[in-house]
């Protein structure tokens, strides 16, 4: 099977599997919390996958020289700058943190946007104006300066995204590594600095809820009760899975113990209701995803593409180990949905608009290697 089916294919397959799982940890919410029909969630997510569905076809069709042209980077970058700098003035905040924006009645979170974004800016430049050291230097403060943007709203979890995302698309450029160590010494030493400062004029940046996070070192201890709840739950949601699980429905800490069992915490209720497989199951498909991306981007010619899949593959895969990193206790919890599979219009639809670009290298290098059959 040609690379571009496979990751059409795999994305159909995470879409329909999302939209089971969605339904199957939502409808107790829906009917206990939010009053509402038990498909309401379902409803929501199903009209999310059509338009990320018609999201991936056009960015799977968009004609690559517009990159070329100077106006489209400087209307992805002052986009992505806007968009922080809007949600940091007028955002809705929830949960200590301002992270959403609503605009005619629909609310988003800007953040997903800015992932694919950075990706398409960071590409974009390389493509434009080479790697050399004065673009390297514009792109890092570019990139520091979207992370601190991130950072204030708080949003750790994306703010470490956004970072990986940076350096997977550095070593795609061709920059040295004793350079990229050196710039990860200064940046470390910075953000020690910034930490520092932040604490003496503002200690109340790092508050109770916010060191919260790390009772997953210790959630059992009677003084992080309940800084570890949801942990805690989610512990004895995969623990009464076992291997084969209760079966699809069959979940009790769906039911008013986990409360955020459809978003964050989902990969726990797969746990529950479909044991070791079922979390097998979900893992590789978003695996497969990840390695058809690279597997794309080794196969390009194109600079441009293979930075845009490779920045793809490095945004799944961090923000896939993040969510069951922070759900199995591994590290902290940083609030990151599990991508594809989370119930989340924000996320499934820009990730569904980056899979369109990924798709558009694999045509791309369809084509070219056409032309090279032909010509030989």
């Amino acid at each position: 099977m040609r690379a571009g089916r496979l990751l059409f294919v795999t994305y159909l397959l995470l879409a329909v599997w999302s939209l089971l799982l969605v339904y199957s940890t939502s409808y107790g919410v829906a009917i206990m919390r939010y009053k509402v029909d038990p498909s309401y969630f379902f409803n929501r997510q199903l009209l999310f996958y059509g338009l990320s569905l018609l999201g991936l076809l056009i960015c799977s069709r968009i004609n690559v020289k517009l990159f070329y042209q100077r106006v489209t980077l400087r209307i992805l970058s002052l986009g992505l700058l806007g968009l922080l700098v809007l949600v940091l003035v007028t955002g809705n905040a929830a949960n200590n943190a301002q992270r959403w924006l609503s605009i005619f009645g629909v609310t988003f979170q800007p953040t997903e946007t800015v992932k694919l974004l950075l990706i398409l800016v960071i590409a974009t430049v390389f493509l434009r104006k080479g790697c050399g050291v004065r673009v390297q230097h514009w792109v890092l403060g570019f990139l520091f300066l979207t992370i601190a943007l991130v950072f204030l709203q708080p949003d750790l979890g994306t703010a470490l995204i956004l970072g990986v995302i940076g350096v997977a698309l550095f070593l795609t450029s061709g920059v040295g590594l004793s350079r990229l160590v050196r710039v990860f010494i200064w940046a470390f030493g910075l953000i020690i600095l910034v930490a520092t400062l932040i604490y003496f004029f503002h200690p109340d940046f790092f508050s109770t809820a916010k060191l919260g996070r790390f009772a997953f070192l210790d959630p059992f201890n009677l003084e992080n009760l309940d800084a570890s709840y949801q942990l805690r739950n989610g512990y004895y949601a995969i623990g009464s899975g076992g291997v084969f699980g209760t079966g699809l429905g069959g979940s009790i800490q769906k039911l008013g113990y986990l409360p955020e069992p459809h978003t964050d915490f989902i990969m726990t209720v797969i746990a529950e209701e479909l044991g070791v497989f079922g979390v097998i199951w979900t893992i590789f498909l978003l695996m497969l995803l990840s390695f058809t991306a690279l597997y794309i981007a080794v196969c390009s010619h194109f600079i441009f593409d293979s930075m845009v899949c490779i920045g793809v593959a490095a945004w799944i895969s961090v923000q896939m180990f993040l969510n069951l990193g922070g759900v199995s206790g591994i590290i902290p919890l940083t609030g990151v949905p599990l991508p594809f599979i989370s119930y989340g219009g924000s996320s499934v639809v820009m990730l569904s608009c980056a899979v369109g670009f990924v798709m558009a290298a694999a045509r791309r290098n369809l084509l070219a290697k056409s032309r090279e059959v032909v010509y030989l």
